[in-house]
């Protein structure tokens, strides 16, 4: 559970602050003995030299490729070179008979890197803390500006570091921004909307909460007229409440 999104950090309810930094595959089985040994040393090395935790995920998600498809289609449509227009339409039935047959799949790589409060961190430690947990709510913690400031640059510290671990195993990583992160949860929690419909730039965002299962917005109830009523209902005319517009929570990085 999180409370905000912003620096490209998610700040999680319990004042915890979360970094997530994409990296590239690495193809170790086409690899010498001897350069596979290296990597193991260097990521041997990686992780002893971590005094934090870190989470790593690989996500696999289906490849959509009908919007690159159609746009084939436009340019063989236009392709004056019957050549050229003969093959790509091979190419293109080629690709839709493969979709038919497989699931072409796209994985991602990431590494989160977490920023735990002192206090909590110890907690977590304790077992009947984590007994407890089980039956009992997340606290949402207040923290100040100043305090945000100094965890966030302690954060952006670890984050580096293994950005540089991961370069030292001759992997690429780039931390991902405030857009990018909001559409790592969009597309993780909301697979088939993802699909059809792409998450709009944060800066045009104006809505605070969006519900998934009424995507028109819900127009409030007209005022009662309590004045014509009769004065035993004027109460109850008068309580009237809005729709519940709650959205669903969208969950956490460990």
């Amino acid at each position: 559970m999180f409370n905000e999104i912003k620096d490209g950090i998610v700040v999680m309810r319990d004042g915890s602050l979360r970094m997530v930094i994409l990296a590239s595959a690495l193809n170790f089985d086409l690899k010498s003995p001897q350069e596979q040994d290296s990597i193991e040393y260097a990521y041997q090395g990686f992780l002893n030299g971590l005094h934090f935790p870190i989470q790593i995920i690989i996500r696999s998600r289906k490849l959509q490729l009908d919007n690159y498809l159609e746009r084939l289609e436009v340019i063989q449509a236009n392709e004056e070179s019957p050549l050229i227009a003969g093959l790509m339409e091979d190419y293109i039935y080629n690709v839709r008979g493969l979709l038919d047959q497989v699931n072409i799949m796209n994985k991602e790589f990431y590494v989160v890197v977490p920023y735990y409060v002192e206090a909590l961190a110890k907690k977590r430690d304790n077992a009947g803390f984590k007994f407890a947990s089980l039956f009992q709510g997340t606290q949402d913690v207040v923290q100040t500006t100043a305090i945000y400031e100094q965890r966030k640059r302690d954060l952006i510290q670890r984050t580096n570091l293994v950005a540089q671990g991961l370069a030292q195993l001759g992997i690429r990583a780039a931390v991902l921004s405030t857009q990018e992160v909001i559409e790592l949860y969009y597309t993780g929690y909301n697979q088939e909307e993802a699909i059809s419909q792409d998450l709009t730039d944060i800066e045009q965002m104006t809505t605070p909460v969006v519900d998934r299962g009424n995507p028109q917005p819900i127009q409030p109830e007209a005022a009662p007229n309590v004045l014509n009523q009769a004065p035993d209902s004027n109460y109850n005319g008068s309580s009237g409440q809005f729709p519940d517009q709650s959205a669903p929570p969208p969950g956490g990085l460990n």
